[in-house]
């Protein structure tokens, strides 16, 4: 799709998001979470665009809700729990059967070292985490600003529009997570077009 200005296109994007109810509905339990600096980001939001192309429910296919924030002044694995556990009973409530991942960016360095052993720097904020993700699809997140929806998308959103998985290089993403990204993005979606590593 084709539009005259970014801003044009922002507006279509939020249109489309906010006909997704059940994502809606837990976009406004997490903002009354008061979590600091937080996104919906990543498969849910794309997705939800994707099938609105396609014509398809707009939750087809998503079973993941990736939940980002950002407090330097708690670094606890204990916390993210709290907050998934919260967001969790929310979604069962309401059976929406989704799978939640919560993860305070300001800790990911933690993470990437004890899981991956890479020595990263932290994060400044959550869309710092964001611009470094393994592709331009991929880095797209939603929050709220009182009742507006807030998109953070720092490579524009044409390529989710046009369905080209392209990757982010930077020193902390190798080609081995690209290609098992888009693999598994390969078996759930046709008309991809796959920019190599």
């Amino acid at each position: 799709m084709q539009y005259q200005t970014l801003e044009e296109q922002l507006n279509f994007t939020i249109e489309i998001l906010k006909q997704n109810v059940e994502l809606m509905n837990i976009l406004d339990f997490i903002d009354s979470l008061s979590l600091p600096n937080y996104y919906i980001a990543a498969g849910s939001v794309f997705q939800t665009i994707w099938n609105y192309l396609d014509r398809k429910p707009l939750n087809y296919g998503i079973k993941d809700i990736d939940v980002i924030y950002y407090n330097k002044d708690d670094l606890s694995i204990e916390t993210d729990i709290k907050y998934c556990d919260l967001i969790s009973k929310f979604c069962i409530s309401n059976e929406y059967n989704y799978k939640i991942d919560v993860s305070n960016e300001a800790r990911m360095h933690i993470w990437k070292k004890e899981m991956f052993h890479m020595n990263v720097e932290q994060y400044r904020n959550s869309e710092d985490a964001i611009n470094y993700w393994i592709a331009t699809i991929h880095a797209i997140g939603i929050t709220k600003d009182n009742d507006d929806i807030k998109i953070y998308a720092p490579y524009g959103l044409s390529d989710i529009y046009n369905r080209t998985i392209r990757p982010i290089k930077h020193k902390y993403n190798t080609e081995k997570m690209y290609v098992k990204k888009v693999n598994s993005w390969k078996k759930r979606y046709d008309n991809l077009n796959i920019i190599e590593w």
